[in-house]
């Protein structure tokens, strides 16, 4: 059934060019709300004074999941190749998004790790917040360029049809 599913919209991407375009924002869109359901666990944590590093870094390792399968969609599946072809001047970026994503998938791996000893190395649950916060910050400035990105190629490409 899955195999059925990407077939089908495998073709649907052929049979709409702009398709894929709005397969990548929808990715885009739910790696954004699963930092905020993370953030807002982590918040509600601090809050009741109940710090849980290694469920914390359990919850990191989802993230890279999802981050991790996303950036492959991008990088190897062509999401960005369909946007390359309707604006070249934007393959110059992709080499610069590949290298990001490495260093995301291995900050979080380093984050988690981190997280999940069994005497994690901060001071306290407010030194391992500003870290997490630090990252999802990049995460959210890296997502939103990309999405600006794609949306721009998407509008010159339907202002050209």
């Amino acid at each position: 059934m899955k195999h059925r599913n990407q077939l089908k919209q495998s073709q649907e991407i052929k049979d709409n060019p702009h398709e894929h375009l709005q397969y990548l924002l929808d990715e885009h869109q739910q790696i954004l709300s699963h930092i905020k359901d993370l953030h807002r666990w982590w918040s509600e944590l601090d809050e009741h004074g109940l710090p849980k590093y290694g469920e914390m870094g359990t919850r990191m390792e989802g993230l890279r999941d999802l981050l991790k399968k996303h950036f492959l969609d991008e990088e190897q599946e062509g999401y960005f190749k369909p946007v390359m072809d309707e604006e070249p001047g934007f393959c110059i970026m992709v080499p610069d998004f590949e290298e990001q994503h490495k260093e995301f998938l291995s900050r979080i791996d380093d984050f988690s790790t981190r997280l999940k000893l069994s005497n994690p190395p901060f001071r306290n649950w407010n030194e391992a917040l500003q870290e997490f916060q630090g990252l999802l910050d990049d995460l959210r400035t890296n997502e939103k360029r990309e999405i600006e990105q794609v949306r721009e190629a998407f509008e010159k490409s339907s202002t050209q049809e």
